[in-house]
């Protein structure tokens, strides 16, 4: 049974708010702008007491008690039909549960009307909700509260058994006392829900150093592979997963979702959000104080905007445009481009021309770009200057990525450029007075010049490394010469030449 949508009253910064689930749901949003609070909300409704942070007093919206209203509210939406759980502050966060069938009005929970209420709830999918804060959480407590459910009629037909046990030897006791001449003693039942009880018993702690992002990861892997978890709700916020950990994720999740089951999650990543579905994506916006759901169009607009192509960051005389990953690829391009006009390679530079370059990130955004589909937004023709990372454990990840781009453009691959080299820094050299130091196709650059600067005890940002080396560098210094077929080519000159000539080729 999929979650169809909630609606929350009141609850902490959202004072009216409804959002609609797709199987698999990304919300999208600036800090603090109350996506996990969305999570939060339907552990809540799910959980109750038992929820990572259960309901308190301060939840209660700010605007809210200033007008004098004290409830909170948070009503989910299923397949046929709706359940809402009110809480009023003024009596302690008293609960009172109402629900509606087939669209119908919503009545409240009676004596008369009570078993058909916990049949309902019985159908809902269980909820899960992975919080990093709660570190020392498990998520095989979730298997133990499946397996419980799964067994519910079971459980209940031994508890049913003890009741009854119980009962009848209650009865022969207080016969037998009557008959012996004294007064029949109280005797004080607790009834304890065994469910419950097993619940308790069956809790399960993390211990050690282990990442609490990874042994979330693990655990979907193993679900999607299994999938023995019937009608559940998948929730968490994707943080500190390297993009191989996320492409894994991105996989366990639409295996998931093709075995009907449900997902919402918080991406923190343009690489995640490139692997995710477009139609599932809700961005979450404060407007005047109050959060919003974007339309459709303004979701593309709202996510052109966040990776690099608002109108406003664009050159007005922009004429086509280079994407590369960071302000120190453009601040290279730039350079190579001036020393090539200083050489009379060029008859201008590629300011004067139109090119208008734009950092976006590295691979992982480029499939962003490629998922919501940002290049045809560009409107101009457009070239990529990426890093290959060769000799990293990114490289095989990143050719995965830019193979996606050139299947999906394919008129594109001569515009589409992964170096040679592992990134831009291997190109440069470190000139001191008359000596000169090349650096190895492969190696870390940065991490090279910080190693010697620190030994030097000199200051030195490995961000700024391009930069640095570039001061003292002309063309003659870049190290982009390769052989071909016997003759020698210059790598970055020969592209940077193909996207001068293509300007100058257009109308």
């Amino acid at each position: 049974m999929l979650l169809r949508a909630v609606e929350l009253h009141n609850f902490r910064g959202y004072r009216n708010f409804k959002l609609k689930f797709a199987p698999l749901t990304s919300l999208l949003g600036e800090g603090e702008v109350g996506k996990k609070t969305i999570l939060r909300a339907l552990d809540i409704f799910f959980n109750g007491p038992l929820a990572k942070r259960p309901l308190k007093l301060q939840d209660l919206n700010e605007k809210a008690l200033k007008a004098g209203d004290w409830q909170i509210a948070i009503t989910c939406y299923f397949d046929d039909f709706a359940i809402k759980k009110s809480f009023d502050l003024k009596q302690y966060l008293e609960e009172s549960d109402s629900f509606a069938e087939e669209g119908g009005d919503f009545q409240p929970v009676t004596d008369q009307n009570r078993g058909r209420y916990r049949q309902l709830s019985a159908s809902m999918p269980l909820y899960v909700f992975f919080d990093e804060e709660s570190k020392a959480a498990s998520p095989l407590n979730f298997v133990a509260r499946s397996a419980i459910r799964d067994k519910a009629a079971e459980i209940k037909e031994i508890q049913d058994y003890l009741d009854d046990r119980l009962g009848r030897s209650l009865s022969q006791l207080l016969a037998n006392y009557r008959d012996l001449g004294e007064p029949a003693p109280q005797f004080v039942f607790q009834d304890p829900n065994l469910a419950e009880l097993i619940k308790q018993r069956e809790k399960v702690g993390v211990t050690g150093t282990a990442k609490v992002s990874r042994i979330i990861l693990a655990f979907l892997l193993a679900q999607s592979e299994n999938a023995s978890i019937n009608n559940v709700v998948y929730a968490f916020e994707a943080n500190d997963l390297s993009e191989e950990d996320e492409s894994l994720l991105a996989q366990a999740l639409l295996k998931l979702v093709a075995k009907n089951k449900q997902v919402i999650l918080i991406p923190r990543t343009p690489h995640l959000m490139g692997l995710l579905p477009l139609e599932g994506i809700k961005i979450i916006k404060k407007v005047a104080g109050q959060q919003q759901l974007l339309s459709d169009s303004q979701i593309l607009a709202e996510v052109s905007s966040s990776l690099g192509l608002s109108a406003d960051q664009r050159a007005v005389k922009s004429r086509c445009v280079l994407l590369v990953e960071g302000q120190e690829d453009v601040r290279f391009v730039t350079k190579i481009n001036q020393w090539m006009y200083e050489e009379k390679l060029v008859d201008a530079t590629f300011a004067e021309k139109g090119l208008f370059i734009l950092p976006v990130g590295g691979c992982g955004s480029l499939l962003a770009w490629l998922n919501f589909d940002l290049f045809s937004k560009l409107n101009e023709p457009w070239f990529i200057l990426i890093d290959s990372d060769k000799g990293t454990d990114e490289a095989k990840q990143s050719q995965r990525h830019l193979h996606r781009i050139r299947a999906k453009y394919p008129g594109m691959q001569a515009h589409i450029h992964a170096t040679f080299k592992r990134e831009i820094e291997n190109y440069l050299v470190f000139k001191e007075g008359k000596k000169t130091h090349a650096f190895a196709p492969y190696e870390d650059v940065k991490q090279h010049m910080y190693d010697l600067m620190q030994q030097r005890h000199q200051s030195w940002s490995k961000d700024k490394t391009a930069s640095k080396l570039m001061e003292q560098m002309d063309l003659a210094d870049l190290q982009d010469y390769y052989e071909k077929d016997g003759q020698k080519h210059r790598e970055l000159v020969e592209y940077f030449l193909q996207i001068d000539h293509f300007i100058d080729g257009l109308a």
